[in-house]
């Protein structure tokens, strides 16, 4: 066994990430990959047999095909959901207080790292967080995503599973150039010796110790957080956008077809018959087409295909196109026979699956925290991070936002109340006498 080995349900879902990855990037990254996403016809590979060298054939049926950016779309759609969410944290402790500010390994505070979790978590279902300090002896946060935890295992210990090792793969700045940007792949090992966290760094052959120290603490835990889109366990889940990036990939590959038919359909084969070979038809230019000047006895015309398989080539593309669509991954209104009911639900399915996915990324980044509490010999119950994910803003009723505003006026009630309910659709959760106490509050903050 070697440090590059591989959990076996990371090679299960291996192959699935790397979809994802490439359809995150975009259309030119999936036809970077050539083959992988759109093979080669039978045609193709025989011209090249017979002379087409570079492909040409290839290369301009490749072009004509369209990747659709629906992935790319939803993200940019969820992420801007998320992104108006307002994390509730408690951090007493003045040692972790930095952490709101400056959490991650390049200097973001929390809120930035909980919307990099749930974008992790939507393209690829999985991630992680380990704890980690600086040369300052600063804790703070790596992220790494789920084609860089390539191995773990967990062991019981007093009825508890633990985990015991976990390799991540890394990627260290291997230029010698000030302007290169080669890197080379390194190990970073996370296990359990005798009861205590030993962190080591593979480079090739050699063997490096990077073992974490904080005043002299030595952690009895793996300070590593794993993230998932239905809990936090280690175990991978399921991939939330995968339905979406398959159909697309399918319709890249029936656009290939359908732009190629209309190409053909388009360009007409030009034939001659009855011209023998001691025969040179006078051709001469105009326009933007040849004239051919044959003899009395030959024959021309132009080969078309009829393209009657074009239409089942575009009815197969909007399938596709339905199918990511019903897959609850694209939170827009695309469909415009689509009545307003059907896109409410649609939509709160996608918020559900969205739900869980914001509820897991704060969990795992409250028990990093912890973890980091613990670290500093602080108490961990103390510590407290949490989002409620509410994305739907209810329609306010506006006959009742009417008599809140003149209420206001007349000191009934508060504006508080007034722009709380027009905000969020929701009436205050807090009784009369907390009514009251905003109402004066409002009444002894107003100039003569």
């Amino acid at each position: 066994m070697a440090v590059t080995d591989k959990h076996p349900q990371y090679i299960a879902a291996q192959k699935s990430w790397l979809i994802m990855r490439d359809a995150v990037a975009g259309e030119e990254q999936i036809k970077q990959e050539q083959t992988k996403y759109l093979a080669k016809s039978a045609g193709m590979i025989e011209a090249e047999k017979q002379g087409d060298t570079t492909g040409e054939i290839y290369k301009a049926y490749l072009s004509r095909a369209q990747y659709p950016l629906w992935v790319q779309d939803s993200l940019r759609t969820m992420i801007g959901l998320v992104s108006k969410l307002d994390p509730n944290f408690v951090i007493e402790s003045s040692l972790l207080k930095g952490l709101i500010d400056n959490a991650t390994n390049d200097g973001f505070g929390l809120k930035q790292l909980f919307i990099r979790i749930c974008l992790e978590l939507l393209v690829f279902g999985r991630c992680g967080l380990m704890v980690d300090v600086d040369d300052k002896s600063v804790p703070y946060f790596a992220l790494y995503d789920a084609l860089s935890i390539i191995n773990w295992k967990e062991n019981s210990i007093g009825g508890r599973k633990d985990l015991k090792l976990l390799v991540l793969e890394e990627q260290f700045d291997n230029s010698e150039d000030e302007f290169g940007h080669d890197t080379k792949t390194v190990h970073r090992v996370l296990s359990m010796i005798d009861g205590v966290l030993a962190v080591r760094l593979f480079d090739g052959s050699s063997e490096e110790d990077k073992t974490p120290t904080l005043g002299g603490n030595q952690l009895t835990f793996t300070p590593f957080v794993f993230c998932g889109t239905t809990d936090n366990s280690p175990d991978v889940g399921t991939v939330p956008l995968l339905t979406m990036a398959k159909a697309a990939l399918k319709h890249y590959q029936l656009s290939a077809d359908y732009f190629q038919s209309l190409h053909h359909t388009a360009h007409p084969q030009p034939w001659i018959n009855g011209i023998d070979n001691d025969d040179d038809p006078d051709i001469s230019v105009t326009g933007v087409m040849a004239v051919w000047s044959l003899p009395k006895e030959s024959q021309c015309g132009y080969l078309e295909i009829s393209g009657s398989g074009i239409e089942l080539t575009k009815q197969e593309m909007d399938s596709q196109k339905n199918a990511a669509l019903e897959a609850g991954a694209k939170v827009v209104d695309t469909n415009t026979q689509e009545s307003g009911e059907a896109r409410r639900a649609r939509q709160d399915d996608q918020h559900a699956s969205l739900h869980s996915i914001v509820m897991c990324a704060a969990a795992a980044i409250e028990q990093a925290i912890k973890y980091a509490a613990q670290w500093l010999k602080l108490d961990p119950s103390k510590i407290s991070f949490t989002v409620e994910p509410e994305f739907i803003v209810q329609k306010y009723d506006i006959n009742l936002a009417k008599q809140l505003y003149e209420g206001a006026i007349s000191g009934k009630n508060s504006f508080q109340t007034y722009w709380e309910y027009i905000a969020t659709g929701k009436l205050p959760a807090h009784d009369f006498k907390e009514e009251l106490k905003r109402v004066e509050s409002e009444r002894d903050s107003m100039p003569l």
